[in-house]
C-alpha cells in the first residue's frame, strides 16, 4: 500500500501511527505528542502512540527536552507525571496502520533483528518507514573530545532535533490529510 492511499481509507475508526525510537524517552515521545496535537487540529482520523526498542528501566517519565519544547511552543506539557517509556511488543507493530522508526541508520537494524520477517513485510507493504532524526549527544562534545565516549553514531543537538521532529510530523499530517 502506498503512503498516499492512507487518506483514502475509510473504516470509521481512527488509524494508529506508532513512533519508535531506542528508549521511548525523547524522539518518539515528542513525535507522538506533536502528532496528536496536529492531527486533532486538522481533524485527522488518526492518533499516535510511541514505543522504545530497548527496555530502558533507568529512564523515567519524558525527556526534559520534550517538556521544554512543548512549553516554548505553547503546546502544553505532558501530564504532571508523564508515563514511563514503554518497550515495543509485536502487537504494537501488527496493531498499527503506520510505523515510523525515528532514525533509519539506528533503528532499522534493531527493528529487523527484533521482528525479522514482520518488519520486512510491513516495509514492503508501506506500513513501516524511517525518518532521519538522530539522537542527541550523551555527553558534551568538548568532554567527548577530551575523554572519549559519547555516541558512536551520528547525533544532532536537541534544538535541531526537536525542530526536525516537528517539521516531519507536520509533513506527515499533511500527507495523511490527503
Amino acid at each position: 500500500m502506498q503512503a498516499t492511499s492512507f487518506a483514502n481509507m475509510s473504516s470509521g475508526k481512527k488509524k494508529r501511527v506508532l513512533f519508535v525510537c531506542s528508549g521511548n524517552y525523547y524522539r518518539s515521545r515528542l513525535a507522538e505528542i506533536l502528532f496528536n496535537h496536529e492531527a486533532a487540529a486538522a481533524k485527522l482520523p488518526w492518533f499516535a502512540e510511541s514505543r522504545g526498542l530497548i527496555k530502558a528501566d533507568d529512564l523515567k517519565g519524558v525527556s526534559p527536552y520534550v517538556t521544554a519544547y512543548l512549553r516554548d511552543e505553547k503546546i502544553g506539557t505532558p501530564d504532571e507525571k508523564p508515563r514511563d517509556p514503554i518497550p515495543i511488543e509485536v502487537e504494537d507493530l501488527t496493531d498499527s496502520d503506520l510505523v515510523i522508526g525515528m532514525c533509519r541508520q539506528e533503528h532499522q537494524p534493531m527493528v529487523e533483528q527484533k521482528f525479522m520477517a514482520l518488519a520486512k513485510t510491513l516495509l514492503k507493504a508501506g506500513r513501516l518507514r524511517y525518518w532521519k532524526v538522530y539522537d542527541i549527544p550523551l555527553r558534551p562534545q568538548a568532554i567527548v573530545r577530551l575523554l572519549g565516549g559519547g555516541h558512536k553514531k551520528p547525533s544532532q543537538p536537541a534544538e535541531s532535533s526537536v525542530n526536525h521532529i516537528a517539521l516531519a510530523v507536520r509533513d506527515l499530517v499533511r500527507e495523511l490529510s490527503g
